[in-house]
This record gives structure tokens, sequence and C-alpha cells, in this order.
């Protein structure tokens, strides 16, 4: 769900971008090239924060363990960094960690908030919750698609659907 979102987003977004600069040849030979991006300051973390906490969000929305929906954004920022966004640019370093790390950040307090203010009797603290954190919307669930599981010296990654 978060990777068509992605595309959809990027394919709405920046359709001038990728009418002006977006090729298939980038999209096989930008993901072999990495580079710092030039992007200023505040939008590199202003934006990229953001995003990372929207994935978080999501991740934990679906059940997830912090810690699983941390590494779940980060991958889901490397899938955005390395095959969507490859399309009009190269991969930038400081996206790839700036998204997860500080959008989890910003996602763990976003998330006691949205929850703090779900808790409290009036309507406006309700609709606040919902605007801070949409992702309260969706009907819960207990099915993981993904966890990561890390014991001492090796990372599982468990990919599955459960029906009931």
């Amino acid at each position: 769900m978060v990777y068509a979102a992605q595309w959809t987003y990027y394919l709405i977004v920046h359709k001038k971008e990728i009418d002006k600069y977006g090729s298939f040849e980038n999209w096989i030979n930008y993901p072999r090239d990495p580079h710092y991006d030039r992007d200023s300051f505040e939008y590199n973390l202003y934006r990229h924060t953001l995003a990372g906490q929207y994935y978080y969000l999501f991740y934990r929305s679906r059940n997830y363990s912090e810690q699983n929906a941390f590494i779940w954004s980060a991958i889901s920022s490397f899938a955005f960094e390395f095959t969507i966004e490859t399309v009009t640019e190269r991969p930038s370093y400081q996206d790839l960690y700036q998204t997860p790390v500080f959008g989890t950040v910003l996602g763990v307090g976003v998330e006691k908030l949205s929850n703090y203010l779900h808790k409290t009797d009036i309507w406006p603290g309700h609709l606040l919750g919902y605007i801070l954190n949409p992702f309260t919307l969706l009907p819960p669930t207990s099915d993981l698609i993904g966890t990561v599981q890390i014991h001492s010296n090796q990372v599982a990654v468990r990919i599955a659907w459960e029906f009931e």
C-alpha cells in the first residue's frame, strides 16, 4: 500500500519534472550512483521528516511495533529513493537516513499526542487527533504484512498475509 501511494504521489505531484527530466534510462542508471543532493536544508529537514512521520504512523496503525515501524519506514524510504525518485534524480544519501530517523522521532511524538487527544472527551480534541494522525481513521488490524526480527547477529524478515 505504501509503495503504491508513493508512486501515485510522485506521478501526480512531480508531473512537470517527470516530463522534463524523467526517463527510463535514469530509472536504470541513477540507482547505481547515489549522491548528496543540493536541496535546501529546510526542504530536506521538513519534507523528508514529514514523509517519514507518515510512513511510521501508517505502520504503527497496522499494529507494527515501534521498532518494526521504524525498520519498515526505512525500507519505504529506500524503495522510494532507489526506484520511484530515480525516474528524475539520483538517490540522496541524506534522504535515506533523514526520512526514517527524523520521521520516526516526530512520529513517536505525534502518535502519543494523537492518542492523548483521542482520549479527551471533547470533539475538537478528537478532530485534532485525526488531523495529526489520519491513519487512526483506518480500521484496526492484527494482520501483519511484514515483520522484522533481530536476533543477536541475524535479521529475519517475514512477509505474509494472515487470513481469518
